[in-house]
């Protein structure tokens, strides 16, 4: 069916690709880095071993391949054609994977789309992409049906069931099982070629005020960078591959015969292990470190992203394990809402390595069901379990230390990352460690483990240079590496946002931060979207929510500026205590007089009985100042 039916003709602004587009010489004609062909190499090496699991279902290499290769031809027979955005609004699932692989192999362009979000939301993202098409998980497909109406790109709405048939199919909109089994599990055969240039995905960001940026990624920046993000977040175990639970969690990732041995020498001789690394550099995202891995280990790397999909974080590290090694990624049964329960319990089933969260908001509740077990006598077997990995949204190292003290085996990876570049940067921590470090980066030593990361820049805003370690002066910071080519139909942003330096195109994250006596790059605070200037100081949220997140009555913490007639703005806080705690607005400003500064210490306190938080896990800020300001009133 053709949905602008529904509505009247609109004029839409519209964008080229062209616009956008890199020239990389040996990717011109290539094909090595789309989706399309990550997915055969993976499908040639291990065929038959575990792809995706998610609740009794179990799909092969093969097996997955064929079904996105049904989609595909439905797709293409529809008459969706190459550069066209297609998006996917659902959460965690193996629809969603089979839509994103689908979209890719015939040359389109998926979009990611919470569809949580607000009406206004959705609405803008459909338009602003020129979507043709949108493929929904049938729970939100009235929500869907009730914003599209009128606009005069979109051609068709395909609605999916998670493990069943849709429940919901409006008027007009296509079944995807019906689609899927018009066709045979062959590959396209497309009249054009897919190649490494070519728009490969429009990934929308999180923002905190106005409406979400559309960012512009080909195959090249975006396949070769989340391949490299994993191994890029990897290296500071690599560096504390000495220390014994994180030798087992990296052996578990890839237990070489005679790595063992190999590690006591490599202490002994530094440029072994960095001979050692260089090979996984070499063999990562290749066909011979999937093929190995899982000789050694029967049924690879398991890993679960707890976190949504449509995020950043969880997408990219999801897809850049199916890139680097073909894990296999076990999804949730009911990935919305969060279950803690049900977390547990599939970690103990698939025997999973590994999970992916978005801090304190999915930590907390983990904490909660593991506390609860314990205190009814009963006990999860979670000994397979040797990282979880959190991004995109900070949490405390309270809470990192709890949840190790439950899970003493495990390495706790805190990565830095944004939705505009590939390459994240980690930190790990184990339970013994005195200081459980923050998500951030270090500089490369010289001949040491991090030289052989992708560089990064932290650079003074008003100067112009880089920042001197162990000053404490701020500066902004830069990435360079695997970034993406622009922001959709904002030519101003692109152009102020990602700039050349030293010949390496670079993008500048607006986060600011300072590099410390041990060259680690320390995240103060979002510059611009998370700034508060208060008379003539600014202050950053994120630094004071870690401070009053450090009050052993306090569970969780938002900061926020609010209209003052004198300063401009002052800080306000809303908390939320933990269970069975008591705690008063006079006990907090207190606290924070003994570690804050006079211009960081919140002039309102208040409390909740919980934080709202998106589906990603990041505090609602609009929600929670527009209740503060409500209950302001006047007094601002």
């Amino acid at each position: 069916m053709a949905v602008n039916e529904l509505g009247e003709e609109e004029r839409l602004e519209r964008d080229s690709f062209t616009s956008y587009r890199q020239s990389y010489h040996l990717a011109r004609e290539s094909s090595s880095n789309t989706w399309g062909a990550r997915l055969e190499r993976i499908v040639n090496v291990i065929p038959d071993k575990l792809a995706f699991v998610q609740g009794d279902r179990r799909l092969t290499w093969k097996q997955f391949d064929e079904r996105v290769n049904k989609l595909a031809n439905g797709l293409f027979n529809l008459g969706i054609k190459k550069g066209e955005r297609v998006g996917i609004a659902g959460f965690n699932s193996i629809e969603w994977m089979e839509s994103y692989f689908a979209i890719s192999r015939i040359g389109a362009v998926p979009f990611n789309l919470n569809p949580r979000t607000t009406l206004d939301e959705i609405a803008y993202i459909i338009k602003d992409a020129d979507a043709v098409a949108m493929i929904v998980e049938d729970e939100y497909a009235r929500v869907i049906e009730r914003v599209i109406e009128g606009i005069a790109s979109l051609r068709y709405f395909i609605v999916y069931g998670t493990a069943r048939s849709p429940q919901y199919v409006p008027r007009g909109a296509l079944d995807y099982d019906v689609l899927m089994a018009k066709y045979r599990a062959r590959k396209p055969k497309l009249g054009y070629r897919v190649t490494n240039e070519d728009f490969c995905y429009l990934m929308y960001t999180s923002e905190k005020t106005g409406y979400p940026k559309g960012v512009v990624w080909d195959s090249e920046q975006r396949v070769k960078g989340v391949e490299q993000l994993i191994y890029n977040v990897l290296l500071p175990p690599f560096d504390r591959y000495g220390d014994e639970k994180i030798f087992e969690f990296l052996f578990n990732l890839y237990p070489l015969p005679g790595l063992r041995a190999l590690s006591r020498l490599s202490r002994r001789f530094g440029f072994i292990r960095v001979a050692v690394i260089r090979f996984f550099r070499m063999t990562w995202g290749k066909g011979l470190m999937a093929d190995i891995s899982r000789r050694l280990k029967k049924e690879g790397v398991k890993y679960v992203p707890v976190c949504p999909l449509f995020h950043a974080s969880a997408y990219m590290q999801t897809f850049g394990m199916v890139a680097a090694i073909g894990a296999t990624t076990v999804f949730l049964p009911t990935p919305y809402p969060f279950n803690a329960r049900e977390l547990l319990e599939t970690i103990e089933r698939e025997k999973v390595d590994g999970i992916m969260i978005n801090g304190d908001a999915f930590a907390l509740p983990i904490l909660d069901e593991l506390k609860k077990a314990k205190e009814e006598g009963r006990t999860y077997d979670l000994s397979s379990c040797r990282s979880i990995a959190s991004s995109g949204v900070g949490w405390s190292p309270r809470t990192k230390k709890e949840l190790c003290k439950f899970l003493p085996q495990v390495v706790v990876m805190d990565a830095y990352g944004c939705t505009e570049f590939s390459v994240g940067y980690g930190s790990a921590a184990v339970l013994e460690d005195k200081e459980l470090p923050c998500a951030g980066a270090t500089l490369p030593a010289r001949g040491g483990v991090y030289s052989l990361q992708v560089p990064f820049k932290v650079i003074n805003r008003e100067t112009g240079q880089e920042v001197t370690p162990g000053t404490g002066e701020v500066g902004e910071f830069v990435a360079a590496g695997y970034v993406s080519l622009g922001y959709w139909k904002r030519p101003a942003d692109t152009k102020k946002a990602f700039r050349v330096i030293d010949g390496r195109r670079c993008f500048f994250t607006g986060d600011d931060g300072c590099i410390d006596e041990r060259l680690r790059f320390c995240l103060i605070g979002r510059g611009g979207k998370e700034c508060i200037d208060t008379g003539e100081e600014t202050v950053y949220s994120e630094e004071i929510e870690e401070f009053i997140k450090s009050h052993p009555k306090v569970r969780d913490a938002a900061v926020m500026g609010v209209p003052d007639r004198e300063l401009g703005q002052v800080l306000a806080a809303v908390i939320e205590v933990d269970e069975g705690e008591e705690l008063s607005e006079r006990d907090v400003v207190e606290y924070c007089s003994q570690g804050l500064p006079a211009h960081k210490i919140p002039k309102h306190v208040m409390f909740v009985v919980s934080l709202p938080r998106e589906a990603t896990g990041k505090v609602e800020k609009r929600v929670l100042k527009e209740f503060v300001e409500s209950r302001l009133g006047g007094e601002a």
